[in-house]
């Protein structure tokens, strides 16, 4: 009976290591929506292409990283697609640094100002070391899906949570829910 007490413990440390690796992975999937039920909540850097500058751009201004918000799908049956992104128009390379595997936050306020969803406080992420690094002209991109509201008026601001730096690249877009 030792004998079959001692597999029984070797077969569940191995389903449990198994398991413990498992959940700890890192899957290679794009920060995009096309086809799919929920936006990925990625890094953002994944599949990216080389953004060229459009009509009224000037392509990279020294000394400046660029957050902007946007609409990329108006409200459907999902909810409302927003993009935030992060673009370095310096002349050098930036890195972020984060104590947790959280790159982004968010909050979605209500016309009186009252936040009713936190992005965060639904969410756990590991406690290790990241980082994020933008060369000169990249963009980090995070797409965020709201849904689940009741009509009225909210605000949406979305923010990076790197240590270390003064400026956390906070954007606001208000946006009307039917």
């Amino acid at each position: 009976m030792p004998k079959r007490t001692n597999v029984l413990s070797v077969i569940l440390l191995i389903i449990c290591i198994s398991i413990a690796v498992t959940g700890c992975g890192k899957t290679d999937s794009p920060n995009q929506s096309e086809g799919r039920e929920e936006p990925v909540m990625g890094d953002g850097k994944q599949n990216q292409k080389k953004d060229r500058p459009e009509d009224g751009q000037s392509g990279i201004v020294a000394g400046s990283i660029e957050s902007s918000i946007q609409v990329l799908e108006q409200q459907n049956e999902k909810g409302i697609l927003f993009r935030y992104e992060l673009k370095n128009q310096t002349e050098k390379e930036k890195v972020f640094q984060f104590p947790t595997s959280q790159k982004f936050d968010y909050v979605i306020k209500d016309k009186n100002g009252k936040i009713v969803y936190q992005y965060s406080k639904n969410h756990m992420f590991m406690q290790v070391l990241s980082s994020l690094k933008l060369k000169q002209a990249d963009t980090f991109k995070q797409d965020i899906l709201v849904k689940d509201l009741e009509a009225g008026t909210y605000e949406l601001e979305v923010w990076l949570t790197p240590k270390g730096e003064t400026e956390d690249y906070r954007q606001k877009i208000t946006f009307n829910w039917n």
